[in-house]
């Protein structure tokens, strides 16, 4: 057991995760070697354009857009690390690990943004995001 629990915030964000995944990061912050914070699940489609043009998403086909139960299927975690957010990629990697074997416990398929690349063979890695396979 890490010691580590979700804030009040990152609760409150990750209320609007489907059930599913809001169960395995419950799980993944109490298995975690790293502490981390839910910085976001439900996103507006007005937001997701906006991250589009900012560069920080290249789709409108979202998981953090709700699905017909009003629920997202994605949600995007801040490792927390020395009294401030720390995005140092061992640090994901880590959380990922937790992520991953709370997903396995559980039997819900996930997987992560540190994996991807984009159709043109540049990096898509988005480390913070996690995300129903």
């Amino acid at each position: 057991m890490s010691g580590f629990q979700l804030s009040q915030d990152s609760l409150d964000a990750l209320a609007g995760a489907e059930p599913g995944l809001r169960n395995v990061v419950l799980r993944a912050i109490e298995i975690t070697d790293v502490d981390f914070s839910v910085i976001q699940t439900i996103r507006s489609e007005a937001q997701q354009r906006i991250n589009i043009e900012n560069g920080v998403s290249w789709t409108m086909d979202s998981k953090h857009l709700p699905n017909e139960n009003d629920e997202v299927e994605a949600v995007d975690i801040y490792p927390w690390h020395g009294g401030q957010t720390d995005h140092s990629p061992e640090l994901y990697d880590r959380i990922a690990k937790a992520m991953f074997q709370a997903a396995a416990e559980q039997g819900y398929p996930l997987t992560w943004g540190g994996f991807w690349w984009k159709d043109d063979g540049t990096t898509g890695r988005d480390r913070p995001h996690f995300e129903r396979l």
